[in-house]
């Protein structure tokens, strides 16, 4: 059988599968961290341009806009997926490097609702369109990610897709035309991040993986074997070929090796930000004289090389030298930290110029050291070998309570996100709004 047979099957055997207590749990805390990230950005101007420019679509559907009233599932797919990814503080599946979370929910759920589904169902296609992305993309996120390719709009879409395929209950010829027809719509580049692009791209990957689904419930035949090692997906975003595709073979629950984020800012900053906490526990920060941070050669990249204010509060999300000022200056690196006020603000900008980023191949994606150098000429070393979130050291319940109601006082429907499953039609959404 070949790989993208695999895919396939796996899709189509969703609807008898059995899936342990712990996954359905990790689903739930899936859907608590998107829905609290999302209303937190409710006031996001990416959210806000997308949901005005999609207005002749509103009111003809079923599909609740979190934003305010209802449309057809594609518009919902896209601008619910580009609110839950404004913040970067969604989830994240590190192999994949992708935010799972964010376009997936916001396919499933809006078809979901076009589908009236019920709530057992929404949890199983979720969780089979996280398992899919996942496997396809383990082991090559980071590498793709340096290619200059937004993973999320790569293994998003795919993820979409066939979750859409599981709500559809599409045969096996239209699930290989489905997740195809969505690969090929993949899209976004790191060159967007910092900008209004970069949660734009989620929405999308949830557009796309529903269109692909939808064209193929309709007839639309795609490419059948996207999916094989060295085939045409992985050729076109690798193409110096230095890493084929892992061959899928679902032994394990990808979904447990998820990550949730403690700090609105890019992942790659957080190791860094971990270590600051833990140095001004026992450090005066007026006793500093250098701040000398090593991270892996992927957060240099992508957050490591900025100097100077943050261009925006976008960009102070992936600038590591700020968000490891605002850690300084004993901030939790929420929400509201991430401000056009905050990014001028003159002792964040001092204590910037204390910290001096280079790359070490010592450190990885969860992983960060900093040597402290003190005016009286003494040093002390810190050193965070996996950041909180990630499984290793991982977010539980008690964290994710506090995360959401941070963001989101209702503890009804903190109640009904614990509780998601069983034969009722999902109307979440409309306790949301």
């Amino acid at each position: 059988m070949s790989n993208t047979q695999k895919i396939t099957e796996y899709i189509y055997q969703s609807q008898t599968r059995h899936i342990p207590d712990e996954v359905l749990n990790y689903a739930r805390m899936c859907l608590a961290d998107w829905l609290c990230v999302a209303k937190g950005a409710i006031q996001e101007s990416a959210a806000r341009v997308v949901f005005n420019t999609t207005v002749e679509n509103h009111n003809r559907g079923k599909s609740t806009l979190l934003l305010g009233g209802v449309s057809d599932a594609l518009t919902a797919a896209l601008c619910n997926g580009t609110l839950a990814h404004c913040l970067d503080f969604d989830d994240t599946h590190i192999s994949a490097n992708t935010h799972t979370s964010a376009p997936l929910y916001a396919a499933t759920l809006a078809l979901g609702e076009e589908l009236e589904a019920s709530e057992d169902l929404i949890l199983r296609a979720f969780i089979t369109g996280f398992e899919v992305s996942s496997h396809i993309g383990n082991g090559v996120g980071q590498l793709i990610t340096e290619k200059g390719w937004h993973c999320t709009g790569m293994f998003g879409t795919i993820a979409s897709a066939a979750s859409a395929c599981v709500l559809l209950k599409l045969n096996r010829e239209q699930i290989t035309s489905a997740i195809s027809a969505a690969a090929t719509q993949g899209s976004g580049f790191t060159a967007s991040f910092g900008s209004m692009a970069k949660p734009f791209h989620a929405g999308k990957a949830a557009f796309n993986g529903l269109m692909g689904a939808k064209l193929a419930s309709n007839g639309f035949v795609a490419y059948q074997d996207m999916f094989s090692i060295d085939g045409g997906f992985i050729k076109a975003l690798i193409q110096d070929q230095s890493k084929s595709l892992t061959p899928v073979n679902f032994d394990r629950w990808e979904i447990l090796e998820n990550s949730f984020k403690p700090y609105a800012a890019c992942h790659l900053t957080h190791p860094a930000v971990d270590c600051m906490k833990e140095l001004i526990k026992t450090i005066d920060i007026t006793s500093i004289e250098s701040l000398d941070v090593e991270v892996g050669e992927l957060a240099m990249q992508v957050t490591g090389h900025k100097n100077g204010a943050p261009k925006s509060p976008l960009d102070a999300k992936f600038h590591l030298k700020f968000c490891a000022a605002l850690a300084l200056n004993q901030s939790k690196l929420m929400i509201d930290d991430f401000s056009e006020s905050t990014i001028v603000h003159q002792k964040l900008l001092d204590l910037m110029h204390l910290v001096h980023v280079k790359p070490s191949k010592e450190m990885g994606y969860t992983s960060a050291k900093v040597i402290c150098k003190l005016k009286n000429g003494n040093s002390q070393t810190f050193q965070v070998n996996i950041s909180k979130g990630h499984p290793g050291n991982p977010i539980g319940w008690d964290d994710m309570k506090t995360k959401f109601s941070t963001i989101i006082k209702d503890e009804t429907l903190w109640n009904k996100v614990k509780e998601f499953g069983g034969t009722k039609k999902a109307t979440i959404l409309k306790s949301f709004i």
